[in-house]
């Protein structure tokens, strides 16, 4: 093998990262994979370890590179470790055999569920998933979730490699498999409408690469209070941005909140707003709901926090080599599911990070949401890379729910997406604006949500040990 293979995988790699938004060259993916397993069968499993490591440094360290924005020496810890946990499992993947094709994709989803929980409770942005949302392939979140739908691109690579090495009848296996779940996916329960009422979601506006410790929190409240102010909105439900209010605990007495009852009032409209309230040298990420005349309802504390945003993992150590003076004050983490009380019923809310985890969402969904509310901040990052994520994980959510998703930035990408995934309306970055229209509130629940990840997580491990221990009989027979 040519001493310069790595730096080829690597490139391989980088490229598979252009399947992600906001590139949006998903097909990279599954040929991607397809040229790597085409290019790298060999017996040794340290070799096949080290190949696929060499593949996701090179997708994570294009994909990952958000994370500059945040902190440099994050970056450069979390890409290697990210590769080596999408490795791992590939290094499982046998040379050949039969066994081979159900590995491939079975690998892609044990990869893809270990990194959605670890480490620091998991980071899944820049997840495979993101890259077909355009797709028909998409619809297969309603029946397995996110998972299958990185399960399908396994599918897909397994047929790239089959096609290179002239294997006609894989080939055909692959599609019919994949023409197979769509079908399946179009015909899987999606939920139904119960009413259609007018919902607006607000966007403040403002530069990006900014960051709370150095921002004027006011003005963020003033700007979502100017945007309401310069349109007449006719709306039922309204959602503000994450951030959009910050006031020491607790907010319940704050007058910050009073006025946006009083907006409440106003509009006669039922309003989800985003509080960071003050707690000491700590703070909590905080989305209410408000009803007219009535003013308060119901608090959900964030459950999800982002590492190296909202806290520090192991600070005193990361403190050593890293100015952490923008996160100054840590978050308290909330708990249960993410739903709000109002006149309309429960509402869902994931907040910001929490809209990239199904389990999150799920979480409001069996609790009777009827519409999922996402109030996000992006403004920390100077790109449109975490905007574009943020919006395709929250159409991920919509169709793996069946519910209508309101997504609320304070200058990213605010939009309202259908139960079917497609954006209705869509912001520009920093701008300020409100956007309404009608949207569905629906019931009834998609075999997403009844079954969550725990079944496709559980047939991939199955598999893949399955061919691991048959592989490992064969080698002691011989």
């Amino acid at each position: 093998m040519s001493r310069f293979a790595p730096f080829g995988r690597f490139a391989l790699g980088a490229a598979i990262a252009l399947s992600l938004p906001p590139y949006g060259l998903w097909a990279l993916a599954p040929i991607g994979i397809g040229v790597f397993l085409k290019t790298s069968r060999t017996a040794s499993h340290g070799r096949r370890l080290f190949d696929a490591w060499s593949l996701w440094m090179g997708y994570f360290t294009i994909s990952l590179a958000w994370m500059i924005d945040l902190t440099v020496p994050g970056w450069i810890v979390a890409t290697p470790v990210q590769a080596l946990i999408m490795a791992l499992p590939m290094a499982l993947i046998p040379a050949s055999g039969a066994g081979r094709a159900f590995s491939v994709p079975s690998a892609l989803v044990v990869g893809e569920a270990i990194r959605w929980v670890v480490p620091f409770g998991g980071v899944p942005m820049s997840n495979l998933a993101l890259g077909p949302i355009d797709t028909y392939l998409a619809d297969v979140v309603r029946v397995g979730g996110a998972l299958l739908l990185v399960a399908s691109i396994g599918i897909l690579a397994v047929g790239v490699e089959a096609a290179l090495s002239v294997r006609l009848r894989t080939v055909v296996g692959v599609l019919a498999a994949t023409v197979l779940l769509i079908v399946i996916a179009r015909v899987s329960p999606r939920g139904h409408p119960d009413t259609v009422i007018n919902a607006s979601v607000v966007q403040a506006g403002g530069a990006l690469g900014t960051r709370a410790a150095t921002s004027d929190q006011l003005a963020v409240f003033d700007r979502h209070r100017e945007a309401v102010a310069s349109q007449s909105v006719d709306t039922d439900l309204m959602v503000w941005s994450e951030s959009s209010v910050t006031v020491e605990r607790p907010l319940e007495t704050s007058d910050q909140l009073a006025t946006i009852a009083q907006l409440a009032t106003e509009l006669d409209a039922v309003i989800i707003a985003n509080f960071s309230e003050i707690d000491g040298d700590r703070f909590r990420n905080a989305s209410v709901s408000i009803d007219p005349d009535t003013g308060f309802v119901s608090r959900f504390d964030k459950v999800h926090l982002v590492p190296f945003g909202e806290y520090i993992p192991l600070r005193g150590l990361v403190d050593n080599f890293a100015d952490l003076s923008l996160i100054s004050r840590e978050a308290i983490a909330g708990e249960g599911p993410g739903i709000l009380n109002s006149r309309l019923g429960p509402i869902g809310n994931a907040i910001s990070f929490e809209v990239y985890f199904p389990d999150r969402v799920r979480s409001g969904m069996r609790s009777g949401a009827r519409i999922l509310t996402n109030p996000t901040l992006a403004s920390s990052y100077t790109t449109s890379l975490v905007p574009e994520q943020s919006l395709a994980s929250a159409r991920l959510r919509a169709i793996e729910t069946g519910r209508w998703v309101l997504q609320a930035s304070t200058t990213g990408y605010s939009a309202v997406v259908s139960a079917g995934g497609e954006v209705v309306l869509r912001s520009d970055l920093r701008e300020q604006t409100v956007l309404t229209t009608s949207v569905e509130l629906r019931s009834g629940n998609t075999w997403a949500t009844d079954l969550g990840k725990l079944p496709i997580s559980l047939i991939a491990v199955g598999l893949l040990a399955g061919n691991t221990l048959s592989q490992i009989r064969r080698r002691s027979s011989r």
